[in-house]
C-alpha cells in the first residue's frame, strides 16, 4: 500500500467523474497511453498525483478543504480576492487503503458521497465549517 496513485482527467470533468485510483504503476501507464478520447477524438490530459497513504483524517475519515477565491485581470493587472471562510468536505466511510476502488472512502466529492446511505450521518451534508473543524 505504498504505491498508490490518483489519476484525474485534466479537462471537461467535475463531480469526481473519471477519477481513478491505482496501486500499480503499469495501470497508470496504461491509462495515460489512452490519450485520445474515443468518443470525441480529442487528446486527453491527466493530473497524476501520488496518493497520500497516511492522510490527515477527521474522525478516521478523509476530508478536503474548500476555500473561495476570485482572480481578476484588467489591463494585464492580476488581482486576487479570497473569502476568509470556507468549508471541509468529508467522506462517509472510514479511511483504509485496503479498498482503493471505493469512492465513498477516497473521494469527498458531494456528487459521489450523496449516494451513500451514511451521507450526512456525521455532518450535515458531509460538510464542516472552519469553526466546526
Amino acid at each position: 500500500n505504498k504505491n498508490i496513485w490518483i489519476i484525474k482527467p485534466g479537462e471537461n470533468t467535475n463531480q469526481g467523474r473519471g477519477i481513478v485510483i491505482c496501486n500499480m504503476i503499469e495501470q497508470v501507464k496504461d491509462i495515460v497511453r489512452q490519450t485520445i478520447d474515443i468518443r470525441t477524438g480529442i487528446r486527453r490530459t491527466y493530473i497524476i498525483q501520488k496518493y497520500l497513504e497516511r492522510p490527515l483524517l477527521i474522525h478516521r475519515r478523509k476530508f478536503d478543504i474548500r476555500w473561495y477565491g476570485l482572480l481578476t485581470s484588467f489591463n494585464g493587472v492580476l488581482v486576487g480576492y479570497f473569502y476568509t471562510e470556507g468549508y471541509l468536505r468529508t467522506s462517509c466511510k472510514e479511511f483504509s487503503t485496503s479498498n482503493i476502488n471505493s469512492g465513498l472512502i477516497h473521494l469527498t466529492n458531494d456528487a459521489i458521497q450523496k449516494h451513500a446511505e451514511d451521507y450526512g450521518k456525521c455532518e450535515s451534508g458531509n460538510k464542516l465549517s472552519y469553526a466546526e473543524f
